[in-house]
């Protein structure tokens, strides 16, 4: 009896890791107290993502801040309410593809992309630097 109870846990647990896993869904997942307030971290797919503790538009601004900081030539911008994007190289002729979501009044997603199949250390290198910014405003 204990045998096949340990088996269906064990076999629920393979479900779950199986599902996010194929769902695409983070694996990692780092909260609360990222340098400059972010809420968390997540790298997936290339894509690495984080939650900033700041209102959207001062993560928009903080975000074109920090490209120029870092060199990166934003060619195209976009924004409205609902998004903004950032389009731009960096100085290797890398592509860099930022968007930023509301996530509530006080919270904002910044998801960068590096080239095409991604660069974690740049990408965390943008975010951080988008935190600096944000620490430096408020």
């Amino acid at each position: 009896m204990r045998r096949s109870r340990w088996l269906r846990r064990a076999e629920a647990i393979l479900f779950l890791v199986l599902a996010g896993a194929l769902q695409g869904c983070p694996l990692i997942l780092i909260g609360g107290g990222v340098a400059g307030g972010g809420a968390g971290v997540a790298y997936a797919k290339g894509e690495q993502e984080q939650v900033h503790a700041a209102p959207y538009d001062k993560v928009w601004e903080a975000t074109l801040s920090a490209l120029r900081t870092l060199n990166i030539t934003v060619s195209e911008t976009a924004k409205d309410q609902i998004s903004a994007k950032a389009i731009g190289t960096k100085s290797d002729g890398t592509s860099v593809a930022v968007s930023v979501l509301p996530v509530t009044k006080e919270t904002t997603s910044v998801r960068i992309r590096i080239g095409t199949f991604g660069d974690r250390p740049a990408s965390e290198q943008i975010q951080g630097e988008i935190a600096v910014v944000l620490k430096e405003v408020r």
